[in-house]
């Protein structure tokens, strides 16, 4: 058969050499470049070759459309790239062959010539090959196998090997089966295995032996996707299918266990009776290809990012989360080069190098490979990572590795961990990423540079411009615009002269040309005149420099700075300056004057001629009012209030915050009438004297440098009111102290220390009438050589050397008198304590008749109760004698003389007891538990005075400051009770309160225990009760019936508590013994120590 056009060559490209070299092997080959122009010419085509992509449709589209054609017409795709899965649907959509275009255009003329000999062996009569199975063939088995044997016979006898033909469609269809690149499988209805190609063997590993009949969900599904498969299973058989349940990306299970992902097309086979009888897979494995489309999608996407992050960090992170998501399982870790420390800090690394590692060291000069691959800046691909790079402990095993250094920023490491090696695809992709984050790491430099110049220039807060040759304006900030008042566009392109003066243009290019001539990169610093767009004109100080590009002088930039605000503080320091000067001249006036109301004249006076305030005025304290001292200049009495309270207005303000108050407006800040013609304030306090205030008719007419000014004035002014109050004070002071040096009863002597002794300056009137001596016979002269004994010298020059030393000195002393030898108390105070003294005051007090007072009473006492006691113990023996030898009638007076004899032996034991009371010292006070103490009086009353009955209220333990004879005290009120009780059945009762003033009803009892006593007795006698409270003196006709109580008031006294009597009803007496509360820290000490007996 003759055909007008045999090959159809399908390229949107038009490449003539394939479509030449068709035609040199005989082919009439039209080349078309669409889709359209194929179809148009396919009636007249004996064979069809796609050339790869086209600009209206896919080639797998197009394969579809001539199928369904011309369905014996051979189609051939021949793809510049291809891939398995285009082979895989192009193959599904009918094409005879796949021939990818790096196999050479001789394949493909080969494989369309054997084509087009197989088709022109085919019979015209025959039948194409059927898209469906007839029911015979199936007999409704859904278990049916095709029989492998038969089949392999017939592929067998027309395998171009055996030299036979394929003009049967049926062993091309076989042919195409065996030959496929792609798994074809045939499934049962129950997902058996019923056809099993050679590329099925090669993907899954399993025989076709070995699959027959197997259960596909067994062979290749894993555990966790039977159940979404078992439902596209039932998808599939029922025949209900879309685009989706066609075509599936599944995990699947090779025989040896290893998992790969695999990309399925299915469609069910339908038997003449529209029945599902089978299903047909393609299979192929596009792992690899998966990960690639992921990894290129990844990097496509954090290309994207990193061009958007601004921070080296963010690039760290974003680099290392696209290695974690384009390689699997890897190590991979970045370092920032640190210019301080000379090293590579890590920056981020993937979880999974996280995981198996502590902190990661870092990298420094001579450390490894990794240093030197930063240092020459070359990447490297290390087969054992494990021993070649990694200089820190991990705790998995490393394979292979790359390790890219990121220009001068860094370095990417990326490590397999052993159980699978980076391949060349991971190697490409680490080295497009470290490209990539290289490029990001630039960029970000480059900005933050960029920003950082922009921000330099624009927060610089002075103007800055660059000018061209010509002088014309290329660059200006926008200070520039907002100083001179032109927009931007107004300026770039214009000359410089818009913006300046005459003379200042002429200046500025006097200086430029010195820059140019002088060849260098110096600055020059001019002064010149900004004219605004206004006409303003502005001082400016100009620093310029050369700006040069390849090493040509391209103009100039510069820096203009306002200087008008400096010029104007230059002339404020001028005048600030002689203000100051002038002040420090009132501060010496102020020195000179000796009283308040010169010091308040001088003030107003300087704040009017040197500090230029209109209104100046005092007012002094007195009391509660602020009263007016000085004025200037004079003013009518009715514009300001002669006294103000100091809780009023802003003077009271001042004075009582002791805070300077600026106020613009009075009758904003204030409630002052309209037509008060004072507008502004200044108000200074003036310490504790008084305040100063300056007023003005203007609106803010006082500002900072006026109130600084006006509180250095005040500070003068404060310091000399602070001096002549203290002079006065002094001078008062001083008075005093001589009226008390003149008027103390005791002898007082001023000295001046030196080392040979003290030295008299002074001495008062008592002192020439004790010594005898005259004041002037005595000024001059050593001390000692007048008042000291001959015998007590070296105990003098002890004394003296205290008093040199600063120490106060307080000692009894006998000194030499002008009628002889005197005890003295001498108190010698230094006048300035510290490491010596220059001077002392020596206070003579005589002590000398006290001391033999004291001397006769104690020689006395101690005669009279050992006299007393013994004579008592020999007439209290005798009357026992006596008992015996005297009639009955005449023993009460033996019985009298017993008990008057033992009352004066308890009186003695008594006196010696209040003696040692009276000795005591406080130190011997401490803690005494009086709770234990009021229980050993008690039991002592009851075993002396069985009759009597006694209750007690007593608490386990309470700790009082006292010493232990405290329980005599009380054991004495308890024996009072009794001895002095005639009731027929005395009784007392004992109670011990430790209520504090916080839940008591009399706060004074706060921190003090009481130990109340009653009893039913007659009752303490009035007299005897007040002579016990002080209440009543001492006389020979008044006194107490015994020393009893008076021990208990001493005892008591003594501890710092009080004794209190009341009268109890119907009839009795309350003692009452207050005693402090011993503080926590001693009673717990205390309470760790046994009680001691009495």
């Amino acid at each position: 058969m003759e055909y007008e056009t045999r090959l159809i060559y399908v390229d949107s490209g038009g490449t003539l050499d394939v479509s030449g070299a068709m035609s040199d092997t005989g082919f009439s080959t039209t080349v078309v470049g669409s889709a359209a122009g194929c179809l148009a010419r396919l009636s007249t085509a004996a064979c069809v070759v796609i050339a790869g992509a086209l600009p209206d449709t896919s080639c797998v589209d197009l394969c579809t459309q001539i199928r369904d054609r011309r369905p014996e017409v051979p189609i051939v795709v021949f793809p510049e790239n291809g891939s398995e899965t285009l082979a895989g649907e192009v193959i599904a959509a009918g094409a005879d062959g796949y021939i990818p275009r790096s196999q050479g255009v001789e394949t493909l003329v080969t494989r369309v010539d054997d084509l087009l000999a197989d088709a022109e062996s085919v019979p015209a009569e025959s039948e194409p090959p059927p898209t469906r199975l007839a029911a015979s063939e199936r007999n409704g088995d859904p278990d049916f196998i095709p029989d492998s044997s038969a089949s392999g016979a017939s592929r067998d006898e027309t395998t171009p090997e055996s030299g036979g033909s394929l003009a049967d469609p049926i062993d091309r269809l076989d042919l195409v089966i065996d030959q496929s690149p792609l798994a074809i499988i045939e499934w049962t209805l129950e997902f058996e295995v019923c056809s099993w190609n050679p590329a099925a063997t090669e993907l899954f590993g399993y025989t076709a032996e070995a699959a027959m009949g197997e259960s596909g969900m067994s062979l290749l599904v894993p555990d966790a996707r039977r159940d979404d498969v078992a439902d596209h299973w039932e998808t599939l058989v029922d025949g209900d299918l879309d685009e989706t349940a066609k075509r599936q990306v599944n995990r699947n299970v090779r025989q040896d266990g290893t998992t790969i992902t695999c990309e399925w097309f299915n469609t069910p086979l339908i038997d003449d009776d529209g029945e599902v009888v089978s299903v047909l897979s393609f299979a192929q494995d596009v792992t690899r290809d998966l990960k690639r489309a992921n990894a290129l999608e990844a990097l496509q996407r954090t290309t994207h990012d990193l061009m958007r992050a601004e921070s080296m960090a963010e690039i760290g992170d974003l680099v290392v989360d696209a290695t974690d998501r384009v390689i699997d399982e890897s190590l991979a870790g970045l370092r920032f080069y640190d210019e301080d420390t000379d090293s590579l800090e890590i920056a981020a690394m993937t979880g999974q190098l996280d995981e198996q590692t502590d902190d990661l060291p870092t990298i420094g000069p001579g450390d490894g490979i990794l240093w030197t691959v930063y240092e020459d800046q070359e990447p490297s691909i290390i087969d054992d990572a494990a021993v070649d790079m990694v200089p820190y402990d991990i705790a998995t095993s490393v394979g292979n590795a790359i390790v890219h250094p990121l220009g001068e920023h860094g370095l990417l490491t990326v490590a397999s961990t052993g159980e699978t090696e980076l391949d060349i695809v991971d190697m490409h992709l680490v080295h497009v990423l470290a490209a990539t984050a290289e490029a990001a790491l630039d960029r970000a430099a480059r900005e933050r540079e960029l920003e950082r110049t922009k921000a330099i220039v624009e927060a610089v807060g002075d103007s800055v411009y660059a000018l061209d040759r010509d002088g014309r304006f290329v660059s200006v900030n926008d200070t520039l615009t907002a100083v001179t008042g032109y927009d931007r566009d107004e300026l770039l392109g214009e000359h410089v002269s818009k913006t300046l003066t005459e003379d200042s243009l002429e200046h500025a290019g006097r200086r430029v040309r010195e820059l140019v001539s002088a060849g260098d990169d110096s600055v020059a610093t001019y002064e010149v005149t900004v004219e605004t767009s206004d006409g303003e004109r502005i001082p400016s100080e100009v620093n310029v420099t050369l700006l040069h590009s390849d090493g040509d002088l391209v103009g100039t930039v510069g820096i203009v700075r306002d200087i008008s605000d400096r010029k104007r503080m230059k002339r404020e320091l001028v005048d600030r300056k002689a203000k100051i000067e002038s002040l420090h001249e009132i501060a010496s006036r102020l020195d000179d004057c000796e009283s308040e109301a010169a010091v308040f004249d001088l003030s107003v006076e300087a704040a009017e001629d040197v500090l230029n305030f209109d209104v100046c005025l005092v007012g002094r304290r007195e009391g509660e009012y602020l009263v007016k001292q000085a004025i200037a200049p004079p003013i009518d009495d009715g514009e300001y209030s002669d006294r103000t309270h100091i809780q009023e207005g802003i003077a009271g303000k001042t004075y009582r915050n002791q805070q300077t108050y600026h106020i613009d407006d009075i009758r904003e800040a204030t409630d002052t009438e309209d037509d008060d013609p004072y507008r502004s304030i200044l108000s200074v306090p003036i310490g504790d004297h008084g305040v100063f205030q300056a007023v003005s008719t203007e609106r803010g007419a006082f500002d900072s440098a006026d109130e600084e000014l006006a509180e250095l004035l005040l500070s003068h002014v404060t310091d000399t009111l602070d001096r002549l109050a203290f002079e006065a004070e002094l001078t008062e002071e001083r008075d005093r102290f001589f009226a008390l040096f003149e008027n103390v009863p005791d002898a007082v002597v001023n000295t001046r220390l030196h080392d040979d002794g003290p030295i008299i300056e002074d001495v008062n009137s008592a002192f020439e009438r004790v010594f005898g001596y005259d004041e002037q016979e005595v000024l001059g002269k050593p001390l000692d050589q007048f008042i000291v004994p001959t015998n007590r010298t070296q105990t003098a020059e002890t004394l003296n050397h205290h008093g040199v030393s600063g120490d106060p000195v307080e000692a009894e002393v006998k000194r030499r008198t002008a009628d002889g030898l005197r005890d003295f108390m001498m108190r010698v105070v230094p006048m300035q304590i510290d490491d010596e003294s220059e001077r002392a005051f020596g206070v003579y007090t005589d002590i000398t008749e006290r001391k033999q007072r004291q001397k006769r009473v104690e020689i006395l006492n101690r005669v009279l109760r050992h006299d007393l006691r013994n004579g008592m113990n020999i007439i209290n023996g005798c009357a026992e004698m006596l008992v015996d030898a005297v009639d009955d009638d005449d023993t009460e007076y033996v019985e009298t003389i017993q008990e008057r004899a033992s009352e004066l032996i308890s009186l003695a034991e008594k006196t010696r007891a209040v003696e040692r009371t009276l000795e005591r010292s406080e130190s011997t006070i401490g803690p005494i538990d009086i709770a234990d103490a009021t229980e050993r009086a008690t039991d002592r009353l009851e075993s002396v005075y069985s009759d009597v009955d006694v209750s007690c209220t007593i608490p386990d333990r309470t700790f009082v400051r006292a010493d232990e004879y405290i329980q005599t005290a009380i054991f004495q009120v308890l024996e009072n009770a009794v001895e002095h009780n005639d009731a027929e059945s005395p009784t007392i009762d004992v109670r011990l309160s430790t209520q504090r003033a916080d839940d008591a009803a009399d706060p004074t009892t706060d921190d003090f225990v009481t130990l109340s006593i009653t009893d039913n007795g007659p009752g303490i006698p009035d007299e005897e009760r007040e002579l016990l409270q002080e209440e009543r003196e001492i006389t020979q006709l008044r006194h107490a019936s015994g020393l009893g109580l008076w021990l208990v008031n001493w005892v008591v006294s003594q501890s710092g508590g009080q004794l209190s009597f009341d009268e109890y009803q119907p009839r009795g007496t309350v003692v009452e013994i207050q005693v402090p509360r011993a503080e926590t820290a001693l009673t717990q000490r205390s309470a760790a120590e046994p009680p001691a007996d009495n």
